[in-house]
């Protein structure tokens, strides 16, 4: 426990005063145990024992016997000045291991020295680079001075920006910014300034980039002082001409000049002088015209300027072009103009292309300068930071690192944040409270590129001068190498902008291992005198695992082979282990059953592949292991996109169908809005339900979840949002189905509206009943409505009988009850199945023959009011409603007109026990809509096959979820080239000889047997943090796969696990007989063994056995969500048996 020392008084009231006691800080427990585990449990931790904590703990391999010893002797030293007790005792007392891990000299938390290779050109580093750096404030009216040139040299700056203009009598040379109230410097005064500190911080090259408004006679009175200040510092070029630039070690020590010719002041003809064009050694100019042009150099080097936004303009279409510009040539990147108060930009839109000088105005402060700190604290604060390699290097077909591309995971940075001192040293008590001491919090943050920027912090620590927060972040990294580490501490006030107390940003590419001390540093970059943080910072590649706090375990990271049988394969269609297209033609044919497949392809295939084989002439192992692994070998039909007949009548297909489309979460509370609307269109969902009631005044029309806590939105937003992703995903019509609460004003209203909204692409039918639906082919870029004609708007009635919506969803208190189904808890649970035990449910729920009017009844005979709105009645192109009576009347067929109806999940099933073959007759000419039971509140699901087995073309599922259920539909309608309209099997469509439709209770025979090999997957080590699925060892995976479809076909069946790795091989094969499939899914399911707790999900999809492709094919996985992974995948085989 923290023993009190003294406290601070602080005054209440007028009259008042309350002291706050300072307490000293004791070890966390991580450093109390680390010191238990290396002093082996004695009260003293010797040399021998420091030095053996410093290399397995703190990795600091290269220290020896001889430093902890020293460090030993300053701590025995201090007892004895001190007069403390065991002063004798050769060793480290816990409370002195404490504060020797509090040393900033013994144990900062980054590299002190340059290490870096510094023998490659110029081009190859980032360069600590100021902008306008005479200027002592804003660029306006600021005095120009050398005291800020001296203050950036001292920093580590290496290039300084001057600009050079005539004095006032033209006879000698000041250095201003020009054109504005700026009271100038003498050029002399800031050379002479510059010699004196141009190394006091770094012994390496300072670039002095001249901006030159000068006359030739003025020219040559600089190139004289130049010569005469710097003498033998100065670096002059061998050649006007430079291949590649010299190295920061060639010219160490020197000073390198740089010019900029400003295209306002000098004219491309004009001259000058040939002393001054002799000091140049980096050629510099701004750019007329396209960048795109620039970025193209013939043989020599140059230095091309762009300001912050025409490089980021620039990158978005060149982006590639400026990283392999900036490989063996030099970007400045400088301030935007308008940025007059001497504020600067982020610096990583440069440093993530390669630029290599990005200028900052270092006399201002705040965060942007902060992240430039950061960086040059790297590589021993020399202000020469060494590129990463994949900013330098090509890959085999010549490409360049594309910033914009995905990128997986690296590295994953933990950060253990345990507690701070120094602010009632640094800081006054009432600085930050005048009633308290103060509430601190640590903001962890990554700055990087996109992917990597994430911001945490700590809890507030109330009343304390020194906080104990000992909390722990994980960050996963995509590019460890341009990450910086970004810490705050702030302290919390609920009444005004939390005050600041202290930032550091630290190069995650220098940390180092273990307990570190982080100094802290104020708003302008000055490092505070006392204020640090103990902190523990490890950066791990996803094999290695700490076993606990001190210890590590690394695992081998095997490289992708190919199994056994593709090895036996590629020898058997390959000749002196080439394959040739001849070869690989004759493999499609006959293994992957490609019977169409031409040597023309083989050889596309072979091309695209060429940087993994050699000669050009065919397919080595590897390259056509890597071909099989592809993208390019997926197991669905992707040449035949949409090739179901498209020109039969809707109710001949199943249609992808939403339910409650606009809900973003449950059932019961969660906001209504469009975003759900626009990712169900964007995923290519079909059809879209709207509940449309009168907003609270009455005057305007709202979406949302009738008599429940939703929060609505406005119908015109909706359709607006329809009308914009209606036919991204596909081109084939959508359908919006209209739940309708409304009085006849408010019908006109909305007939008003889609109207307006939808204008030609609305398909309104000449006709009120039809015989026939129209086609999808018909229908293209179309709109449908459909919903019940209009009826007479009777509050009255609602209130007793209930409506559309709310029946729909459960009947009163059942919605209440809380009877969810929750199939999307975790990754969703089995789907219900559809063998034996439902007839029971359905007796126990008692459902019985009244619960088949789940929709308010719409008797055709009635006499239909007089106040309808028949503009409102004129849209809708598919009518729904039930007529009067049980289910015979619900099912019986109209040879003169076609309708859709509507049946809950139960209701479907019930029916189903002994009409059955009723509703397949009915869903042969008739449109059915099957919706979740009231109960499912949560959103979740049910199995959509007792839909689909019946015929029913609408299967209407809550999108905004997850689930297997879900991805039951997902794998159904990545059919048909994913245009959300299946081609129902003939079977549901034809009547036999004796008038027979399919019976889905029937047992029937085995038409094939699908054979399935699960070779092996890939992919996780990329799109996971290597602690995501066990925090001590690599995952242990294994794979399920099964068959969803009629009750005889479903089952699943699994691999072995396969422990500790990223790259599972299975080789395991599964024979699955099918009596329809037709309508039978293949579901695959990927799985982390966990003993102690749930198995872990590590992928999933779903695909239609019928467009299944025979042979062996690259599965891509996708989260829980449905959304595909960057990089996970399967490779397995598929063989029919018939």
């Amino acid at each position: 426990m923290a023993s009190v020392t003294y406290g601070y008084g602080y005054k209440m009231f007028k009259y008042f005063n309350k002291t706050y006691a300072l307490s000293e800080q004791t070890p966390p427990p991580d450093v109390k145990d680390a010191f238990s585990l290396f002093a082996e449990g004695a009260d003293f931790m010797s040399a021998d024992q420091l030095l053996r904590f410093l290399h397995e703990h703190q990795l600091e391999l290269d220290y020896t016997a001889e430093d902890s010893n020293r460090v030993i002797e300053t701590f025995m030293q201090s007892r004895t000045e001190n007069a403390e007790c065991d002063s004798d005792n050769n060793g480290l007392t816990l409370d002195e291991f404490f504060r020797f891990l509090f040393l900033v000299d013994f144990n900062d938390a980054l590299k002190s020295k340059v290490h870096q290779d510094m023998n490659a050109p110029l081009s190859h580093y980032f360069i600590y680079t100021g902008h306008n750096s005479y200027l002592t404030g804003n660029q306006l009216s600021s005095d120009c001075s050398d005291v800020p040139i001296i203050k950036a040299l001292q920093l580590g700056v290496r290039v300084i920006e001057l600009d050079l203009w005539p004095n006032s009598t033209r006879d000698d040379i000041d250095v201003v910014h020009g054109r504005t109230l700026t009271a100038p410097v003498s050029l002399i005064q800031c050379l002479k300034s510059i010699k004196e500190y141009a190394f006091v911080k770094s012994e390496y090259p300072l670039i002095i980039t001249l901006e030159d408004h000068l006359t030739p006679p003025l020219q040559a009175k600089v190139a004289e002082m130049v010569a005469q200040v710097f003498g033998d510092m100065l670096y002059y070029p061998e050649t006007d001409l430079l291949t590649e630039f010299p190295t920061p070690e060639s010219p160490n020590g020197n000073d390198l000049d740089e010019e900029s010719l400003n295209a306002r002041d000098k004219k491309p003809d004009q001259q000058g002088a040939p002393e001054y064009k002799r000091l140049i050694t980096i050629h510099a100019g701004k750019p007329k015209g396209p960048v795109k042009d620039h970025l193209n150099v013939v043989g020599g080097v140059k230095r091309l300027s762009l300001s912050e936004q025409e490089l980021e303009r620039a990158s978005t279409t060149y982006g590639s072009d400026i990283v392999r510009f900036t490989q063996k040539n030099i970007i400045r990147v400088y301030p935007k103009g308008t940025r007059v108060n001497s504020s600067n930009y982020r610096p990583h839109i440069g440093w993530i292309y390669g630029a290599q000088m990005v200028a900052f105005n270092m006399q201002g402060h705040g965060k942007s300068l902060w992240f430039m700190q950061g960086m040059f604290r790297s590589n021993g604060g020399c202000g020469y930071v060494k590129k990463p390699s994949f900013l330098i290097e090509q890959g085999p077909d010549d490409e360049v690192f594309d910033p914009k591309k995905p990128m997986p995971v690296q590295k994953t940075l933990t950060v253990k944040v345990y507690m701070g001192n120094g602010w009632s040293t640094d800081f006054s008590k009432t600085h930050f409270d005048a009633f308290s001491p103060p509430d601190f919090y640590t903001k962890v943050c990554i700055v990087g590129v996109p992917a990597d920027n994430m911001n945490k912090k700590t809890r507030i620590i109330q009343d304390d001068w020194f906080p104990v927060w000992d909390e722990e972040f994980e960050f996963p990294l995509c590019v460890p190498e341009l990450a910086l580490l970004w810490i705050e501490v702030r302290e919390y006030d609920k009444h005004e902008k939390d005050d600041f107390g202290g930032q550091s940003c630290l190069p995650i590419s220098e940390l180092r291992s273990g307990f570190r001390v982080v100094p802290l540093f104020d708003e302008k970059g000055e490092q505070l005198k006392s204020v640090k943080l103990l902190m523990r910072e490890q950066v791990m590649s996803k094999q290695t695992y700490s076993v606990c706090f001190c210890w590590r375990r690394r695992f081998k990271l095997a490289l992708a082979e190919a199994p056994s049988e593709i090895k036996t394969l590629f020898e058997e269609y390959s000749e002196n282990e080439i394959m040739t297209p001849s070869h690989l033609k004759r493999f499609l044919v006959e293994v992957q059953k490609q019977e169409k497949a031409t040597e023309e392809e083989a050889q596309a295939i072979i091309d695209s592949f060429r940087h993994f084989h050699r000669r050009g002439v065919g397919l080595n192992l590897e390259s056509f292991f890597k071909y099989l692994f592809s993208d390019d070998n997926p197991p669905l039909l992707p040449s035949h996109g949409v090739y179901h007949d498209m020109t039969l009548p809707l109710s001949h297909y199943f249609i992808y169908t939403g339910h409650n489309s606009y809900l973003t979460g449950n059932q019961l509370s969660s906001d209504c809005s469009d975003v759900p609307i626009i990712n169900a269109l964007k995923r290519g969902v079909r059809v879209i339900e709207l509940d449309i009631w009168p907003n609270a005044a009455k005057d305007n029309i709202d979406v949302l979840h009738g008599r429940t806590l939703t929060a609505p939105v406005e119908l015109i937003r909706c359709l607006r949002s329809i009308k914009e992703y209606a036919f991204v995903a596909s081109e084939y019509p959508v359908v919006i189905t209209l739940e309708d609460h409304l009085t006849p004003d408010l019908q006109a209203k909305v007939a008003e509206m889609v109207a307006n909204t939808f204008g030609d692409i609305l398909f309104t039918p000449n006709t009120e009943s039809v015989k026939e639906f129209p086609s999808p082919e018909s229908l293209k870029r179309r709109i449908i409505i459909s919903t019940k004609p209009p009826k007479e708007y009777l509050g009255a009635k609602e209130k007793d009988k209930g409506d559309d919506s709310q029946n729909e969803k459960g009947k009163g208190d059942d919605s209440l009850r809380g009877k969810g189904s929750g199939d999307d808890e975790a990754w969703g649970k089995e789907v219900p199945s559809l063998k034996g035990g439902t007839i029971e449910d359905y007796k126990d729920n008692n459902v019985d023959e009244e619960d088949l009017n789940d929709e308010e009844e719409f008797d055709e005979s009635d006499k239909l009011p007089h106040n309808e709105a028949p503009e409102y009645r004129h849209l809708i192109a598919i009518h729904a409603g039930k007529p009067k009576g049980g289910l015979e009347e619900c099912l019986k067929v109209d040879p003169d007109k076609v309708r859709r109806l509507s049946l809950s999940e139960q209701q479907l099933e019930k029916a189903a026990i002994n009409h059955g073959k009723q509703i397949v007759r009915f869903t042969q000419r008739n449109i059915l809509r099957v919706y979740p039971k009231g109960t499912r509140i949560d959103s979740s699901n049910y199995n959509p096959l007792i839909g689909w087995m019946h015929g029913a073309q609408m299967v209407a599922f809550n999108m905004q979820g997850h689930g297997r259920s879900l991805w039951l539909m997902h794998g159904m309608f990545r059919a048909n080239g994913g245009c959300g309209y299946v081609k129902k099997p003939d079977f549901l469509l034809e009547n036999g000889p004796d008038n027979e439709v399919f019976d889905p209770k029937a047992k029937l025979p085995v038409k094939t047997t699908l054979k399935v090999t699960v070779y092996m997957g890939e992919g996780w080590y990329y799109d996971f943090k290597h602690t995501h699925f066990d925090q001590y060892s690599p995952p242990d995976f294994y794979t399920r796969v099964g068959i969803a479809g009629v009750p005889s076909d479903t089952v699943m069946k699994k691999t072995k696990a396969i422990e500790d790795n990223w790259l599972p091989t299975w080789n395991e094969t599964f024979e699955f007989p099918l009596t329809v499939p037709e309508l039978a899914l293949l579901r695959i399911e990927v799985h982390e063994y966990d003993m102690s707790e749930k198995d872990d999900f590590g992928g999933q999809t779903c695909l239609p056995i019928r467009e299944l492709r025979s042979g062996i094919r690259a599965i891509p996985l996708n989260s829980q969500k449905g959304e595909k992974y960057p990089s996970v995948k399967l490779l397995m085989r598929f063989e029919f048996i018939n």
